[in-house]
């Protein structure tokens, strides 16, 4: 089975993908490497598109050094030449950037899709907004903020459209496989919106008004933000983990009604004990964590999702390949390494699922001699291997690193 691929995000590879030959060298490259599959990004967090789609806008109305033409298809028939396997890679609960804004941007465009944020005002009150509101707020919980639009997952037309893509990608190309990106919440922050709100009261039986402090509070301890669990912390937290479950039993269907091969990846971190607060339970449902804050293990584990995909791909984004290296660091745990990512990836999804080791090699820069020996960990502690991302073998001519 393929197992070595890499991942071409567009913004970093724009030239790429806009001159062929230079496109097509890459991928002689990248076979020579021992690179057997190539995962394009074919729908990015700005919410535009390589391809002319029904339903998203094209990328070159977002950027105007594409032109208006289909460039998924293009480039899928040149890596299938190479002998290449083509995954389309779709980042899904992100539609937008708000420190890029565009018109076309469906988190600004639909009313009610954006997430709305939960945290303390400027006066330390507790305030819900809009994401994209430019009042300054302090929140929980975010693993990341690239000023990426998140749309709700709990919104039906926000799960309708993001399948609409999905299910128009793999009908019209003969792609390999799909690896789905940012199926979650970016922080505990979100949802708070009345719409989450309210189908999570009535998914859990409850009546009348409630304070948010029921679900978490805010407070502030010289200088910084702290989270006090409220009653309903757990319930609220599985209700989010059951709207990502959802999800990716819907895309499970929508592969098996595709009527051909389709090899369902999803991508995720591999910091499980941090995971919880995107809500994206990719573990075993025999898995109980004991470890997420004032949650049910037995009832959270109810949400995990691992058997509706085929493959994982598991971000053992570190510097230390090794354990001991961690440890010699002092790294808060073992997991913060390349070989500890590993173990806890599979002791949490109870080996169900192949997992493929995933690496971002810009984080190798002053070292990349470490590239060659984080790829070997990967192959020898998990199912493959994923580079993050073919822009770093090209600008940095690191091909000799990830030959094997």
């Amino acid at each position: 089975m393929n197992n070595y691929f890499v991942w071409i995000e567009i913004t970093a590879n724009r030239k790429l993908i806009l001159d062929r030959n230079t496109f097509s060298e890459a991928m002689d490259k990248c076979a020579k490497c021992g690179i057997d599959s190539v995962v394009l990004s074919v729908k990015d967090t700005s919410g535009f598109v390589l391809y002319p789609s029904q339903y998203a806008p094209h990328y070159s109305k977002f950027d105007e050094s594409f032109e208006e033409k289909d460039y998924l298809l293009e480039c899928l028939s040149l890596i299938h030449e190479k002998g290449l396997k083509v995954y389309a890679a779709i980042d899904v609960f992100a539609e937008g950037n708000k420190k890029r804004k565009h018109p076309l941007m469906k988190g600004l465009t639909h009313k009610g899709w954006m997430c709305e944020v939960y945290g303390l005002n400027e006066k330390d009150e507790p305030v819900v907004q809009p994401v994209t509101d430019e009042t300054p707020i302090q929140t929980m919980g975010s693993i990341d903020d690239f000023g990426e639009i998140f749309v709700n997952p709990a919104n039906d037309e926000v799960v309708r459209y993001e399948l609409s893509l999905i299910e128009e990608i793999m009908n019209n190309y003969a792609i390999d496989g799909i690896v789905l990106d940012r199926v979650r919440y970016v922080g505990l922050s979100s949802d708070f919106s009345n719409l989450s709100i309210g189908k999570w009261k009535k998914a859990s039986g409850i009546e009348g008004e409630i304070d948010l402090s029921d679900i978490y509070a805010l407070r502030k301890n010289g200088g910084e933000i702290e989270v006090e669990y409220g009653k309903y912390f757990s319930s609220f937290n599985t209700f989010r983990a059951q709207m990502i479950y959802d999800f990716i039993e819907k895309v499970r269907a929508c592969v098996d009604g595709a009527n051909k091969k389709i090899d369902f990846i999803d991508y995720t971190g591999s910091w499980y004990p941090l995971y919880h607060l995107v809500a994206a339970n990719w573990a075993s449902p025999d898995h109980l964590e004991k470890s997420y804050p004032a949650t049910d293990p037995a009832e959270y584990a109810k949400t995990g999702y691992i058997r509706y995909v085929d493959r994982l791909m598991s971000g053992f984004y570190y510097e230390d390949v090794e354990i001991e290296e961690a440890r010699a660091h002092n790294a808060p745990a073992d997991w913060y390494s390349v070989e500890g990512s590993a173990d806890i990836a599979y002791e949490v999804t109870k080996r169900e699922k192949p997992i493929l080791g995933s690496l971002f090699l810009d984080q190798y820069k002053d070292n990349p001699e470490s590239i060659s020996r984080a790829i070997d960990m990967c192959f020898k502690k998990s199912d493959g291997c994923m580079l993050f991302d073919l822009c770093y073998l090209v600008h940095n001519d690191w091909w000799r690193h990830a030959a094997r």
